[in-house]
């Protein structure tokens, strides 16, 4: 009986772990941004979620949701649409996407973000003499400064498909003529 408990109990624990695994596909890596001040533009497939104390994050074209269940939230911010985009302002605003297909600038002070999955980053910082770190997979933090457009995680290899117009020869019957 003991036996037995124990190995329901092992099962229920690795429960929650074995789910979020799942989740996660091959090559899906990671990004954490802290105590940034500046813009920072996240283009991503993954989950992704942050903090900022004042600003504003747009999010650019559609939030592409890998399911109907992976709603986004975002609280502590007034909504507009603007053109094809949606722009969330205000002060200490928790954002949260929790899987799908992304773009989102943020243009803040005091900007946390950790994101997983596959993507690029980029900022321009404020010029303060701390404008916040970054860390991309299992790199060394960076400053945000730092120029350039950094990949975090690998995606996934997608095939499109080409379309041809296939030239069939005749059918051969094996009749000589």
């Amino acid at each position: 009986m003991r036996r037995l408990f124990l190995i329901a109990f092992a099962g229920v624990m690795l429960m929650p772990a074995a789910a979020f695994a799942e989740r996660l596909a091959p090559g899906d890596g990671s990004l954490v941004v802290s105590g940034a001040n500046g813009r920072l533009t996240v283009s991503g497939q993954g989950l992704i979620y942050g903090y900022f104390g004042s600003g504003t994050i747009t999010v650019v074209g559609d939030y592409k949701p890998d399911d109907v269940n992976s709603l986004p939230s975002v609280t502590g911010a007034t909504q507009s649409i603007v053109g094809k985009n949606t722009v969330y302002t205000g002060a200490s605003v928790r954002f949260y996407f929790p899987g799908g297909q992304y773009t989102l600038i943020v243009d803040a002070t005091n900007i946390d973000i950790s994101a997983v999955g596959h993507g690029t980053f980029s900022s321009i910082g404020r010029g303060l003499p701390n404008d916040g770190t970054f860390v991309v997979d299992t790199s060394k933090p960076r400053s945000i400064d730092t120029p350039g457009t950094f990949s975090f995680g690998k995606a996934v290899a997608t095939v499109t498909p080409v379309t041809t117009t296939l030239q069939i020869p005749a059918l051969v019957t094996g009749k000589s003529h």
